[in-house]
């Protein structure tokens, strides 16, 4: 089936350039526009100017469409304008919008994604007379070269490889939405099949607690932030995750917890086992002031009346600084935590199941498992020179150190020492 046939069974062949959601779209005031591929040639036009008055309904809409179609394949149209050839120039800034409102909004963080996007609009591009912003820009006409302008923009103000990554990807999606939804013929991501855009090797973070930071940042916080930090490092969620997440999908008497796939980063629901520490916790958070149990819609780390509360900046920021942890972030918990079970022996696997990652390598590199590794390899090391040193004392017939015997193989460990 062609691009045209699939686009036309979709919807008829006919959509709206609008951020009005399509089920709006028969009673919205926007001209309707058509598109169809035949025979290797795109034709993207407006059915106002095709019809020669306006298309006020979308049973008109079809009705033309349907017209122009048969004309195509018969050979007999003849349009207004050229095939090939976009309506007026939309913008950057036009088709975000439409992005924000069709798909945008239904993303885990909405916010996060108008932060970028302001930061990406207002980009200034080229010079002279030419100099316009990203956002000002026919979206038909953005290059490889003026996305990777943007990248070069954004490491000279000395921003994080993620947070530089973390744009990129979302330009990489809404242009992957475009060319599905066939705002554009291609992405200035890719040049053919190939990759024109690679994402910079990122560094993880390797932030952790040392001695008494955790009991010190438990004693600085609120009470619901202690709860919060508790089930972060007890989960290994997202805090977005845990602030979302409501009585109806947790099981007290299972010890179970779900988080639903709608909320989570990965859009892939799963469930995470509750700890004894965060089923106390869970177990005095359950109730409301009157001493009824919450309702199942009632957020879990909400409010006393289980209203939803949407960040915990505010009090994390207050807590961190109390317990003199400047260098540590909100995120960091959630590395400390899969940190744990990766160190308590858990299997790989089962940790990239807990942390909600897709495949095992996103998981080794989050954890740094590569580096904890090197630490392993020297260890053995020690452990080969500790055993070359007793059996070297075996050997001369002289005393060894206890402690130096606790740590050699178990088959030098086991032999008789001489008296």
């Amino acid at each position: 089936m062609n691009d045209g046939n699939r686009k036309r069974n979709k919807n008829g062949g006919i959509r709206k350039r609008c951020g009005c959601p399509p089920k709006a779209w028969s009673k919205c005031q926007h001209p309707w526009h058509f598109n169809f591929k035949w025979k290797g040639v795109h034709y993207r036009l407006s059915l106002d100017r095709e019809a020669g008055k306006p298309i006020d309904s979308k049973s008109l809409a079809l009705a033309e469409a349907e017209r122009i179609r048969t004309a195509i394949r018969n050979g007999s149209f003849r349009s207004q304008k050229s095939p090939d050839t976009a309506d007026p120039a939309m913008t950057f800034a036009a088709f975000a919008q439409i992005w924000r409102d069709r798909r945008g909004s239904q993303l885990v963080r909405p916010r996060d994604n108008d932060y970028r996007l302001k930061k990406i609009e207002a980009f200034r591009l080229g010079d002279g007379d030419s100099l316009t912003t990203f956002g000002d820009k026919p979206l038909d006409t953005i290059t490889t070269d003026d996305i990777e302008r943007f990248r070069e923009s954004r490491n000279r103000e000395g921003l994080s490889t993620v947070t530089v990554n973390h744009d990129l990807k979302l330009l990489r999606k809404m242009l992957n939405w475009g060319v599905r939804m066939g705002y554009l013929e291609r992405t200035p991501f890719k040049i053919g099949t190939e990759t024109a855009i690679s994402l910079e090797r990122e560094i993880p973070r390797s932030v952790r607690f040392e001695s008494d930071d955790e009991q010190r940042l438990l004693d600085a916080a609120d009470p619901h932030l202690r709860a919060v930090i508790i089930a972060l490092l007890d989960t290994a969620c997202r805090s977005g995750e845990l602030l979302s997440l409501q009585w109806k999908n947790v099981n007290l008497e299972r010890r179970e917890m779900l988080i639903e796939g709608h909320k989570a980063k990965t859009r892939t629901a799963r469930i995470l086992p509750i700890s004894s520490r965060l089923l106390s916790v869970l177990e005095l958070r359950r109730h409301a002031p009157d001493g009824q149990p919450h309702g199942p819609e009632a957020y879990v780390f909400g409010n006393d009346l289980g209203e939803p509360v949407k960040s915990v900046r505010e009090p994390w920021e207050k807590a961190r600084k109390a317990a003199g942890l400047p260098g540590l972030q909100l995120r960091d918990l959630r590395h400390e935590a899969g940190s744990r079970f990766d160190e308590a022996g858990v299997p790989t696997n089962y940790v990239s199941k807990i942390l909600g990652h897709t495949n095992l390598t996103t998981t080794s590199r989050y954890l740094n498992i590569h580096r904890r590794g090197l630490h392993l390899a020297m260890e053995k090391l020690e452990q080969h020179r500790s055993g070359q040193s007793v059996a070297q004392a075996l050997h001369n017939d002289t005393p060894v150190s206890p402690a130096v015997v606790s740590i050699s193989p178990d088959n030098q460990a086991n032999k008789r020492l001489p008296s």
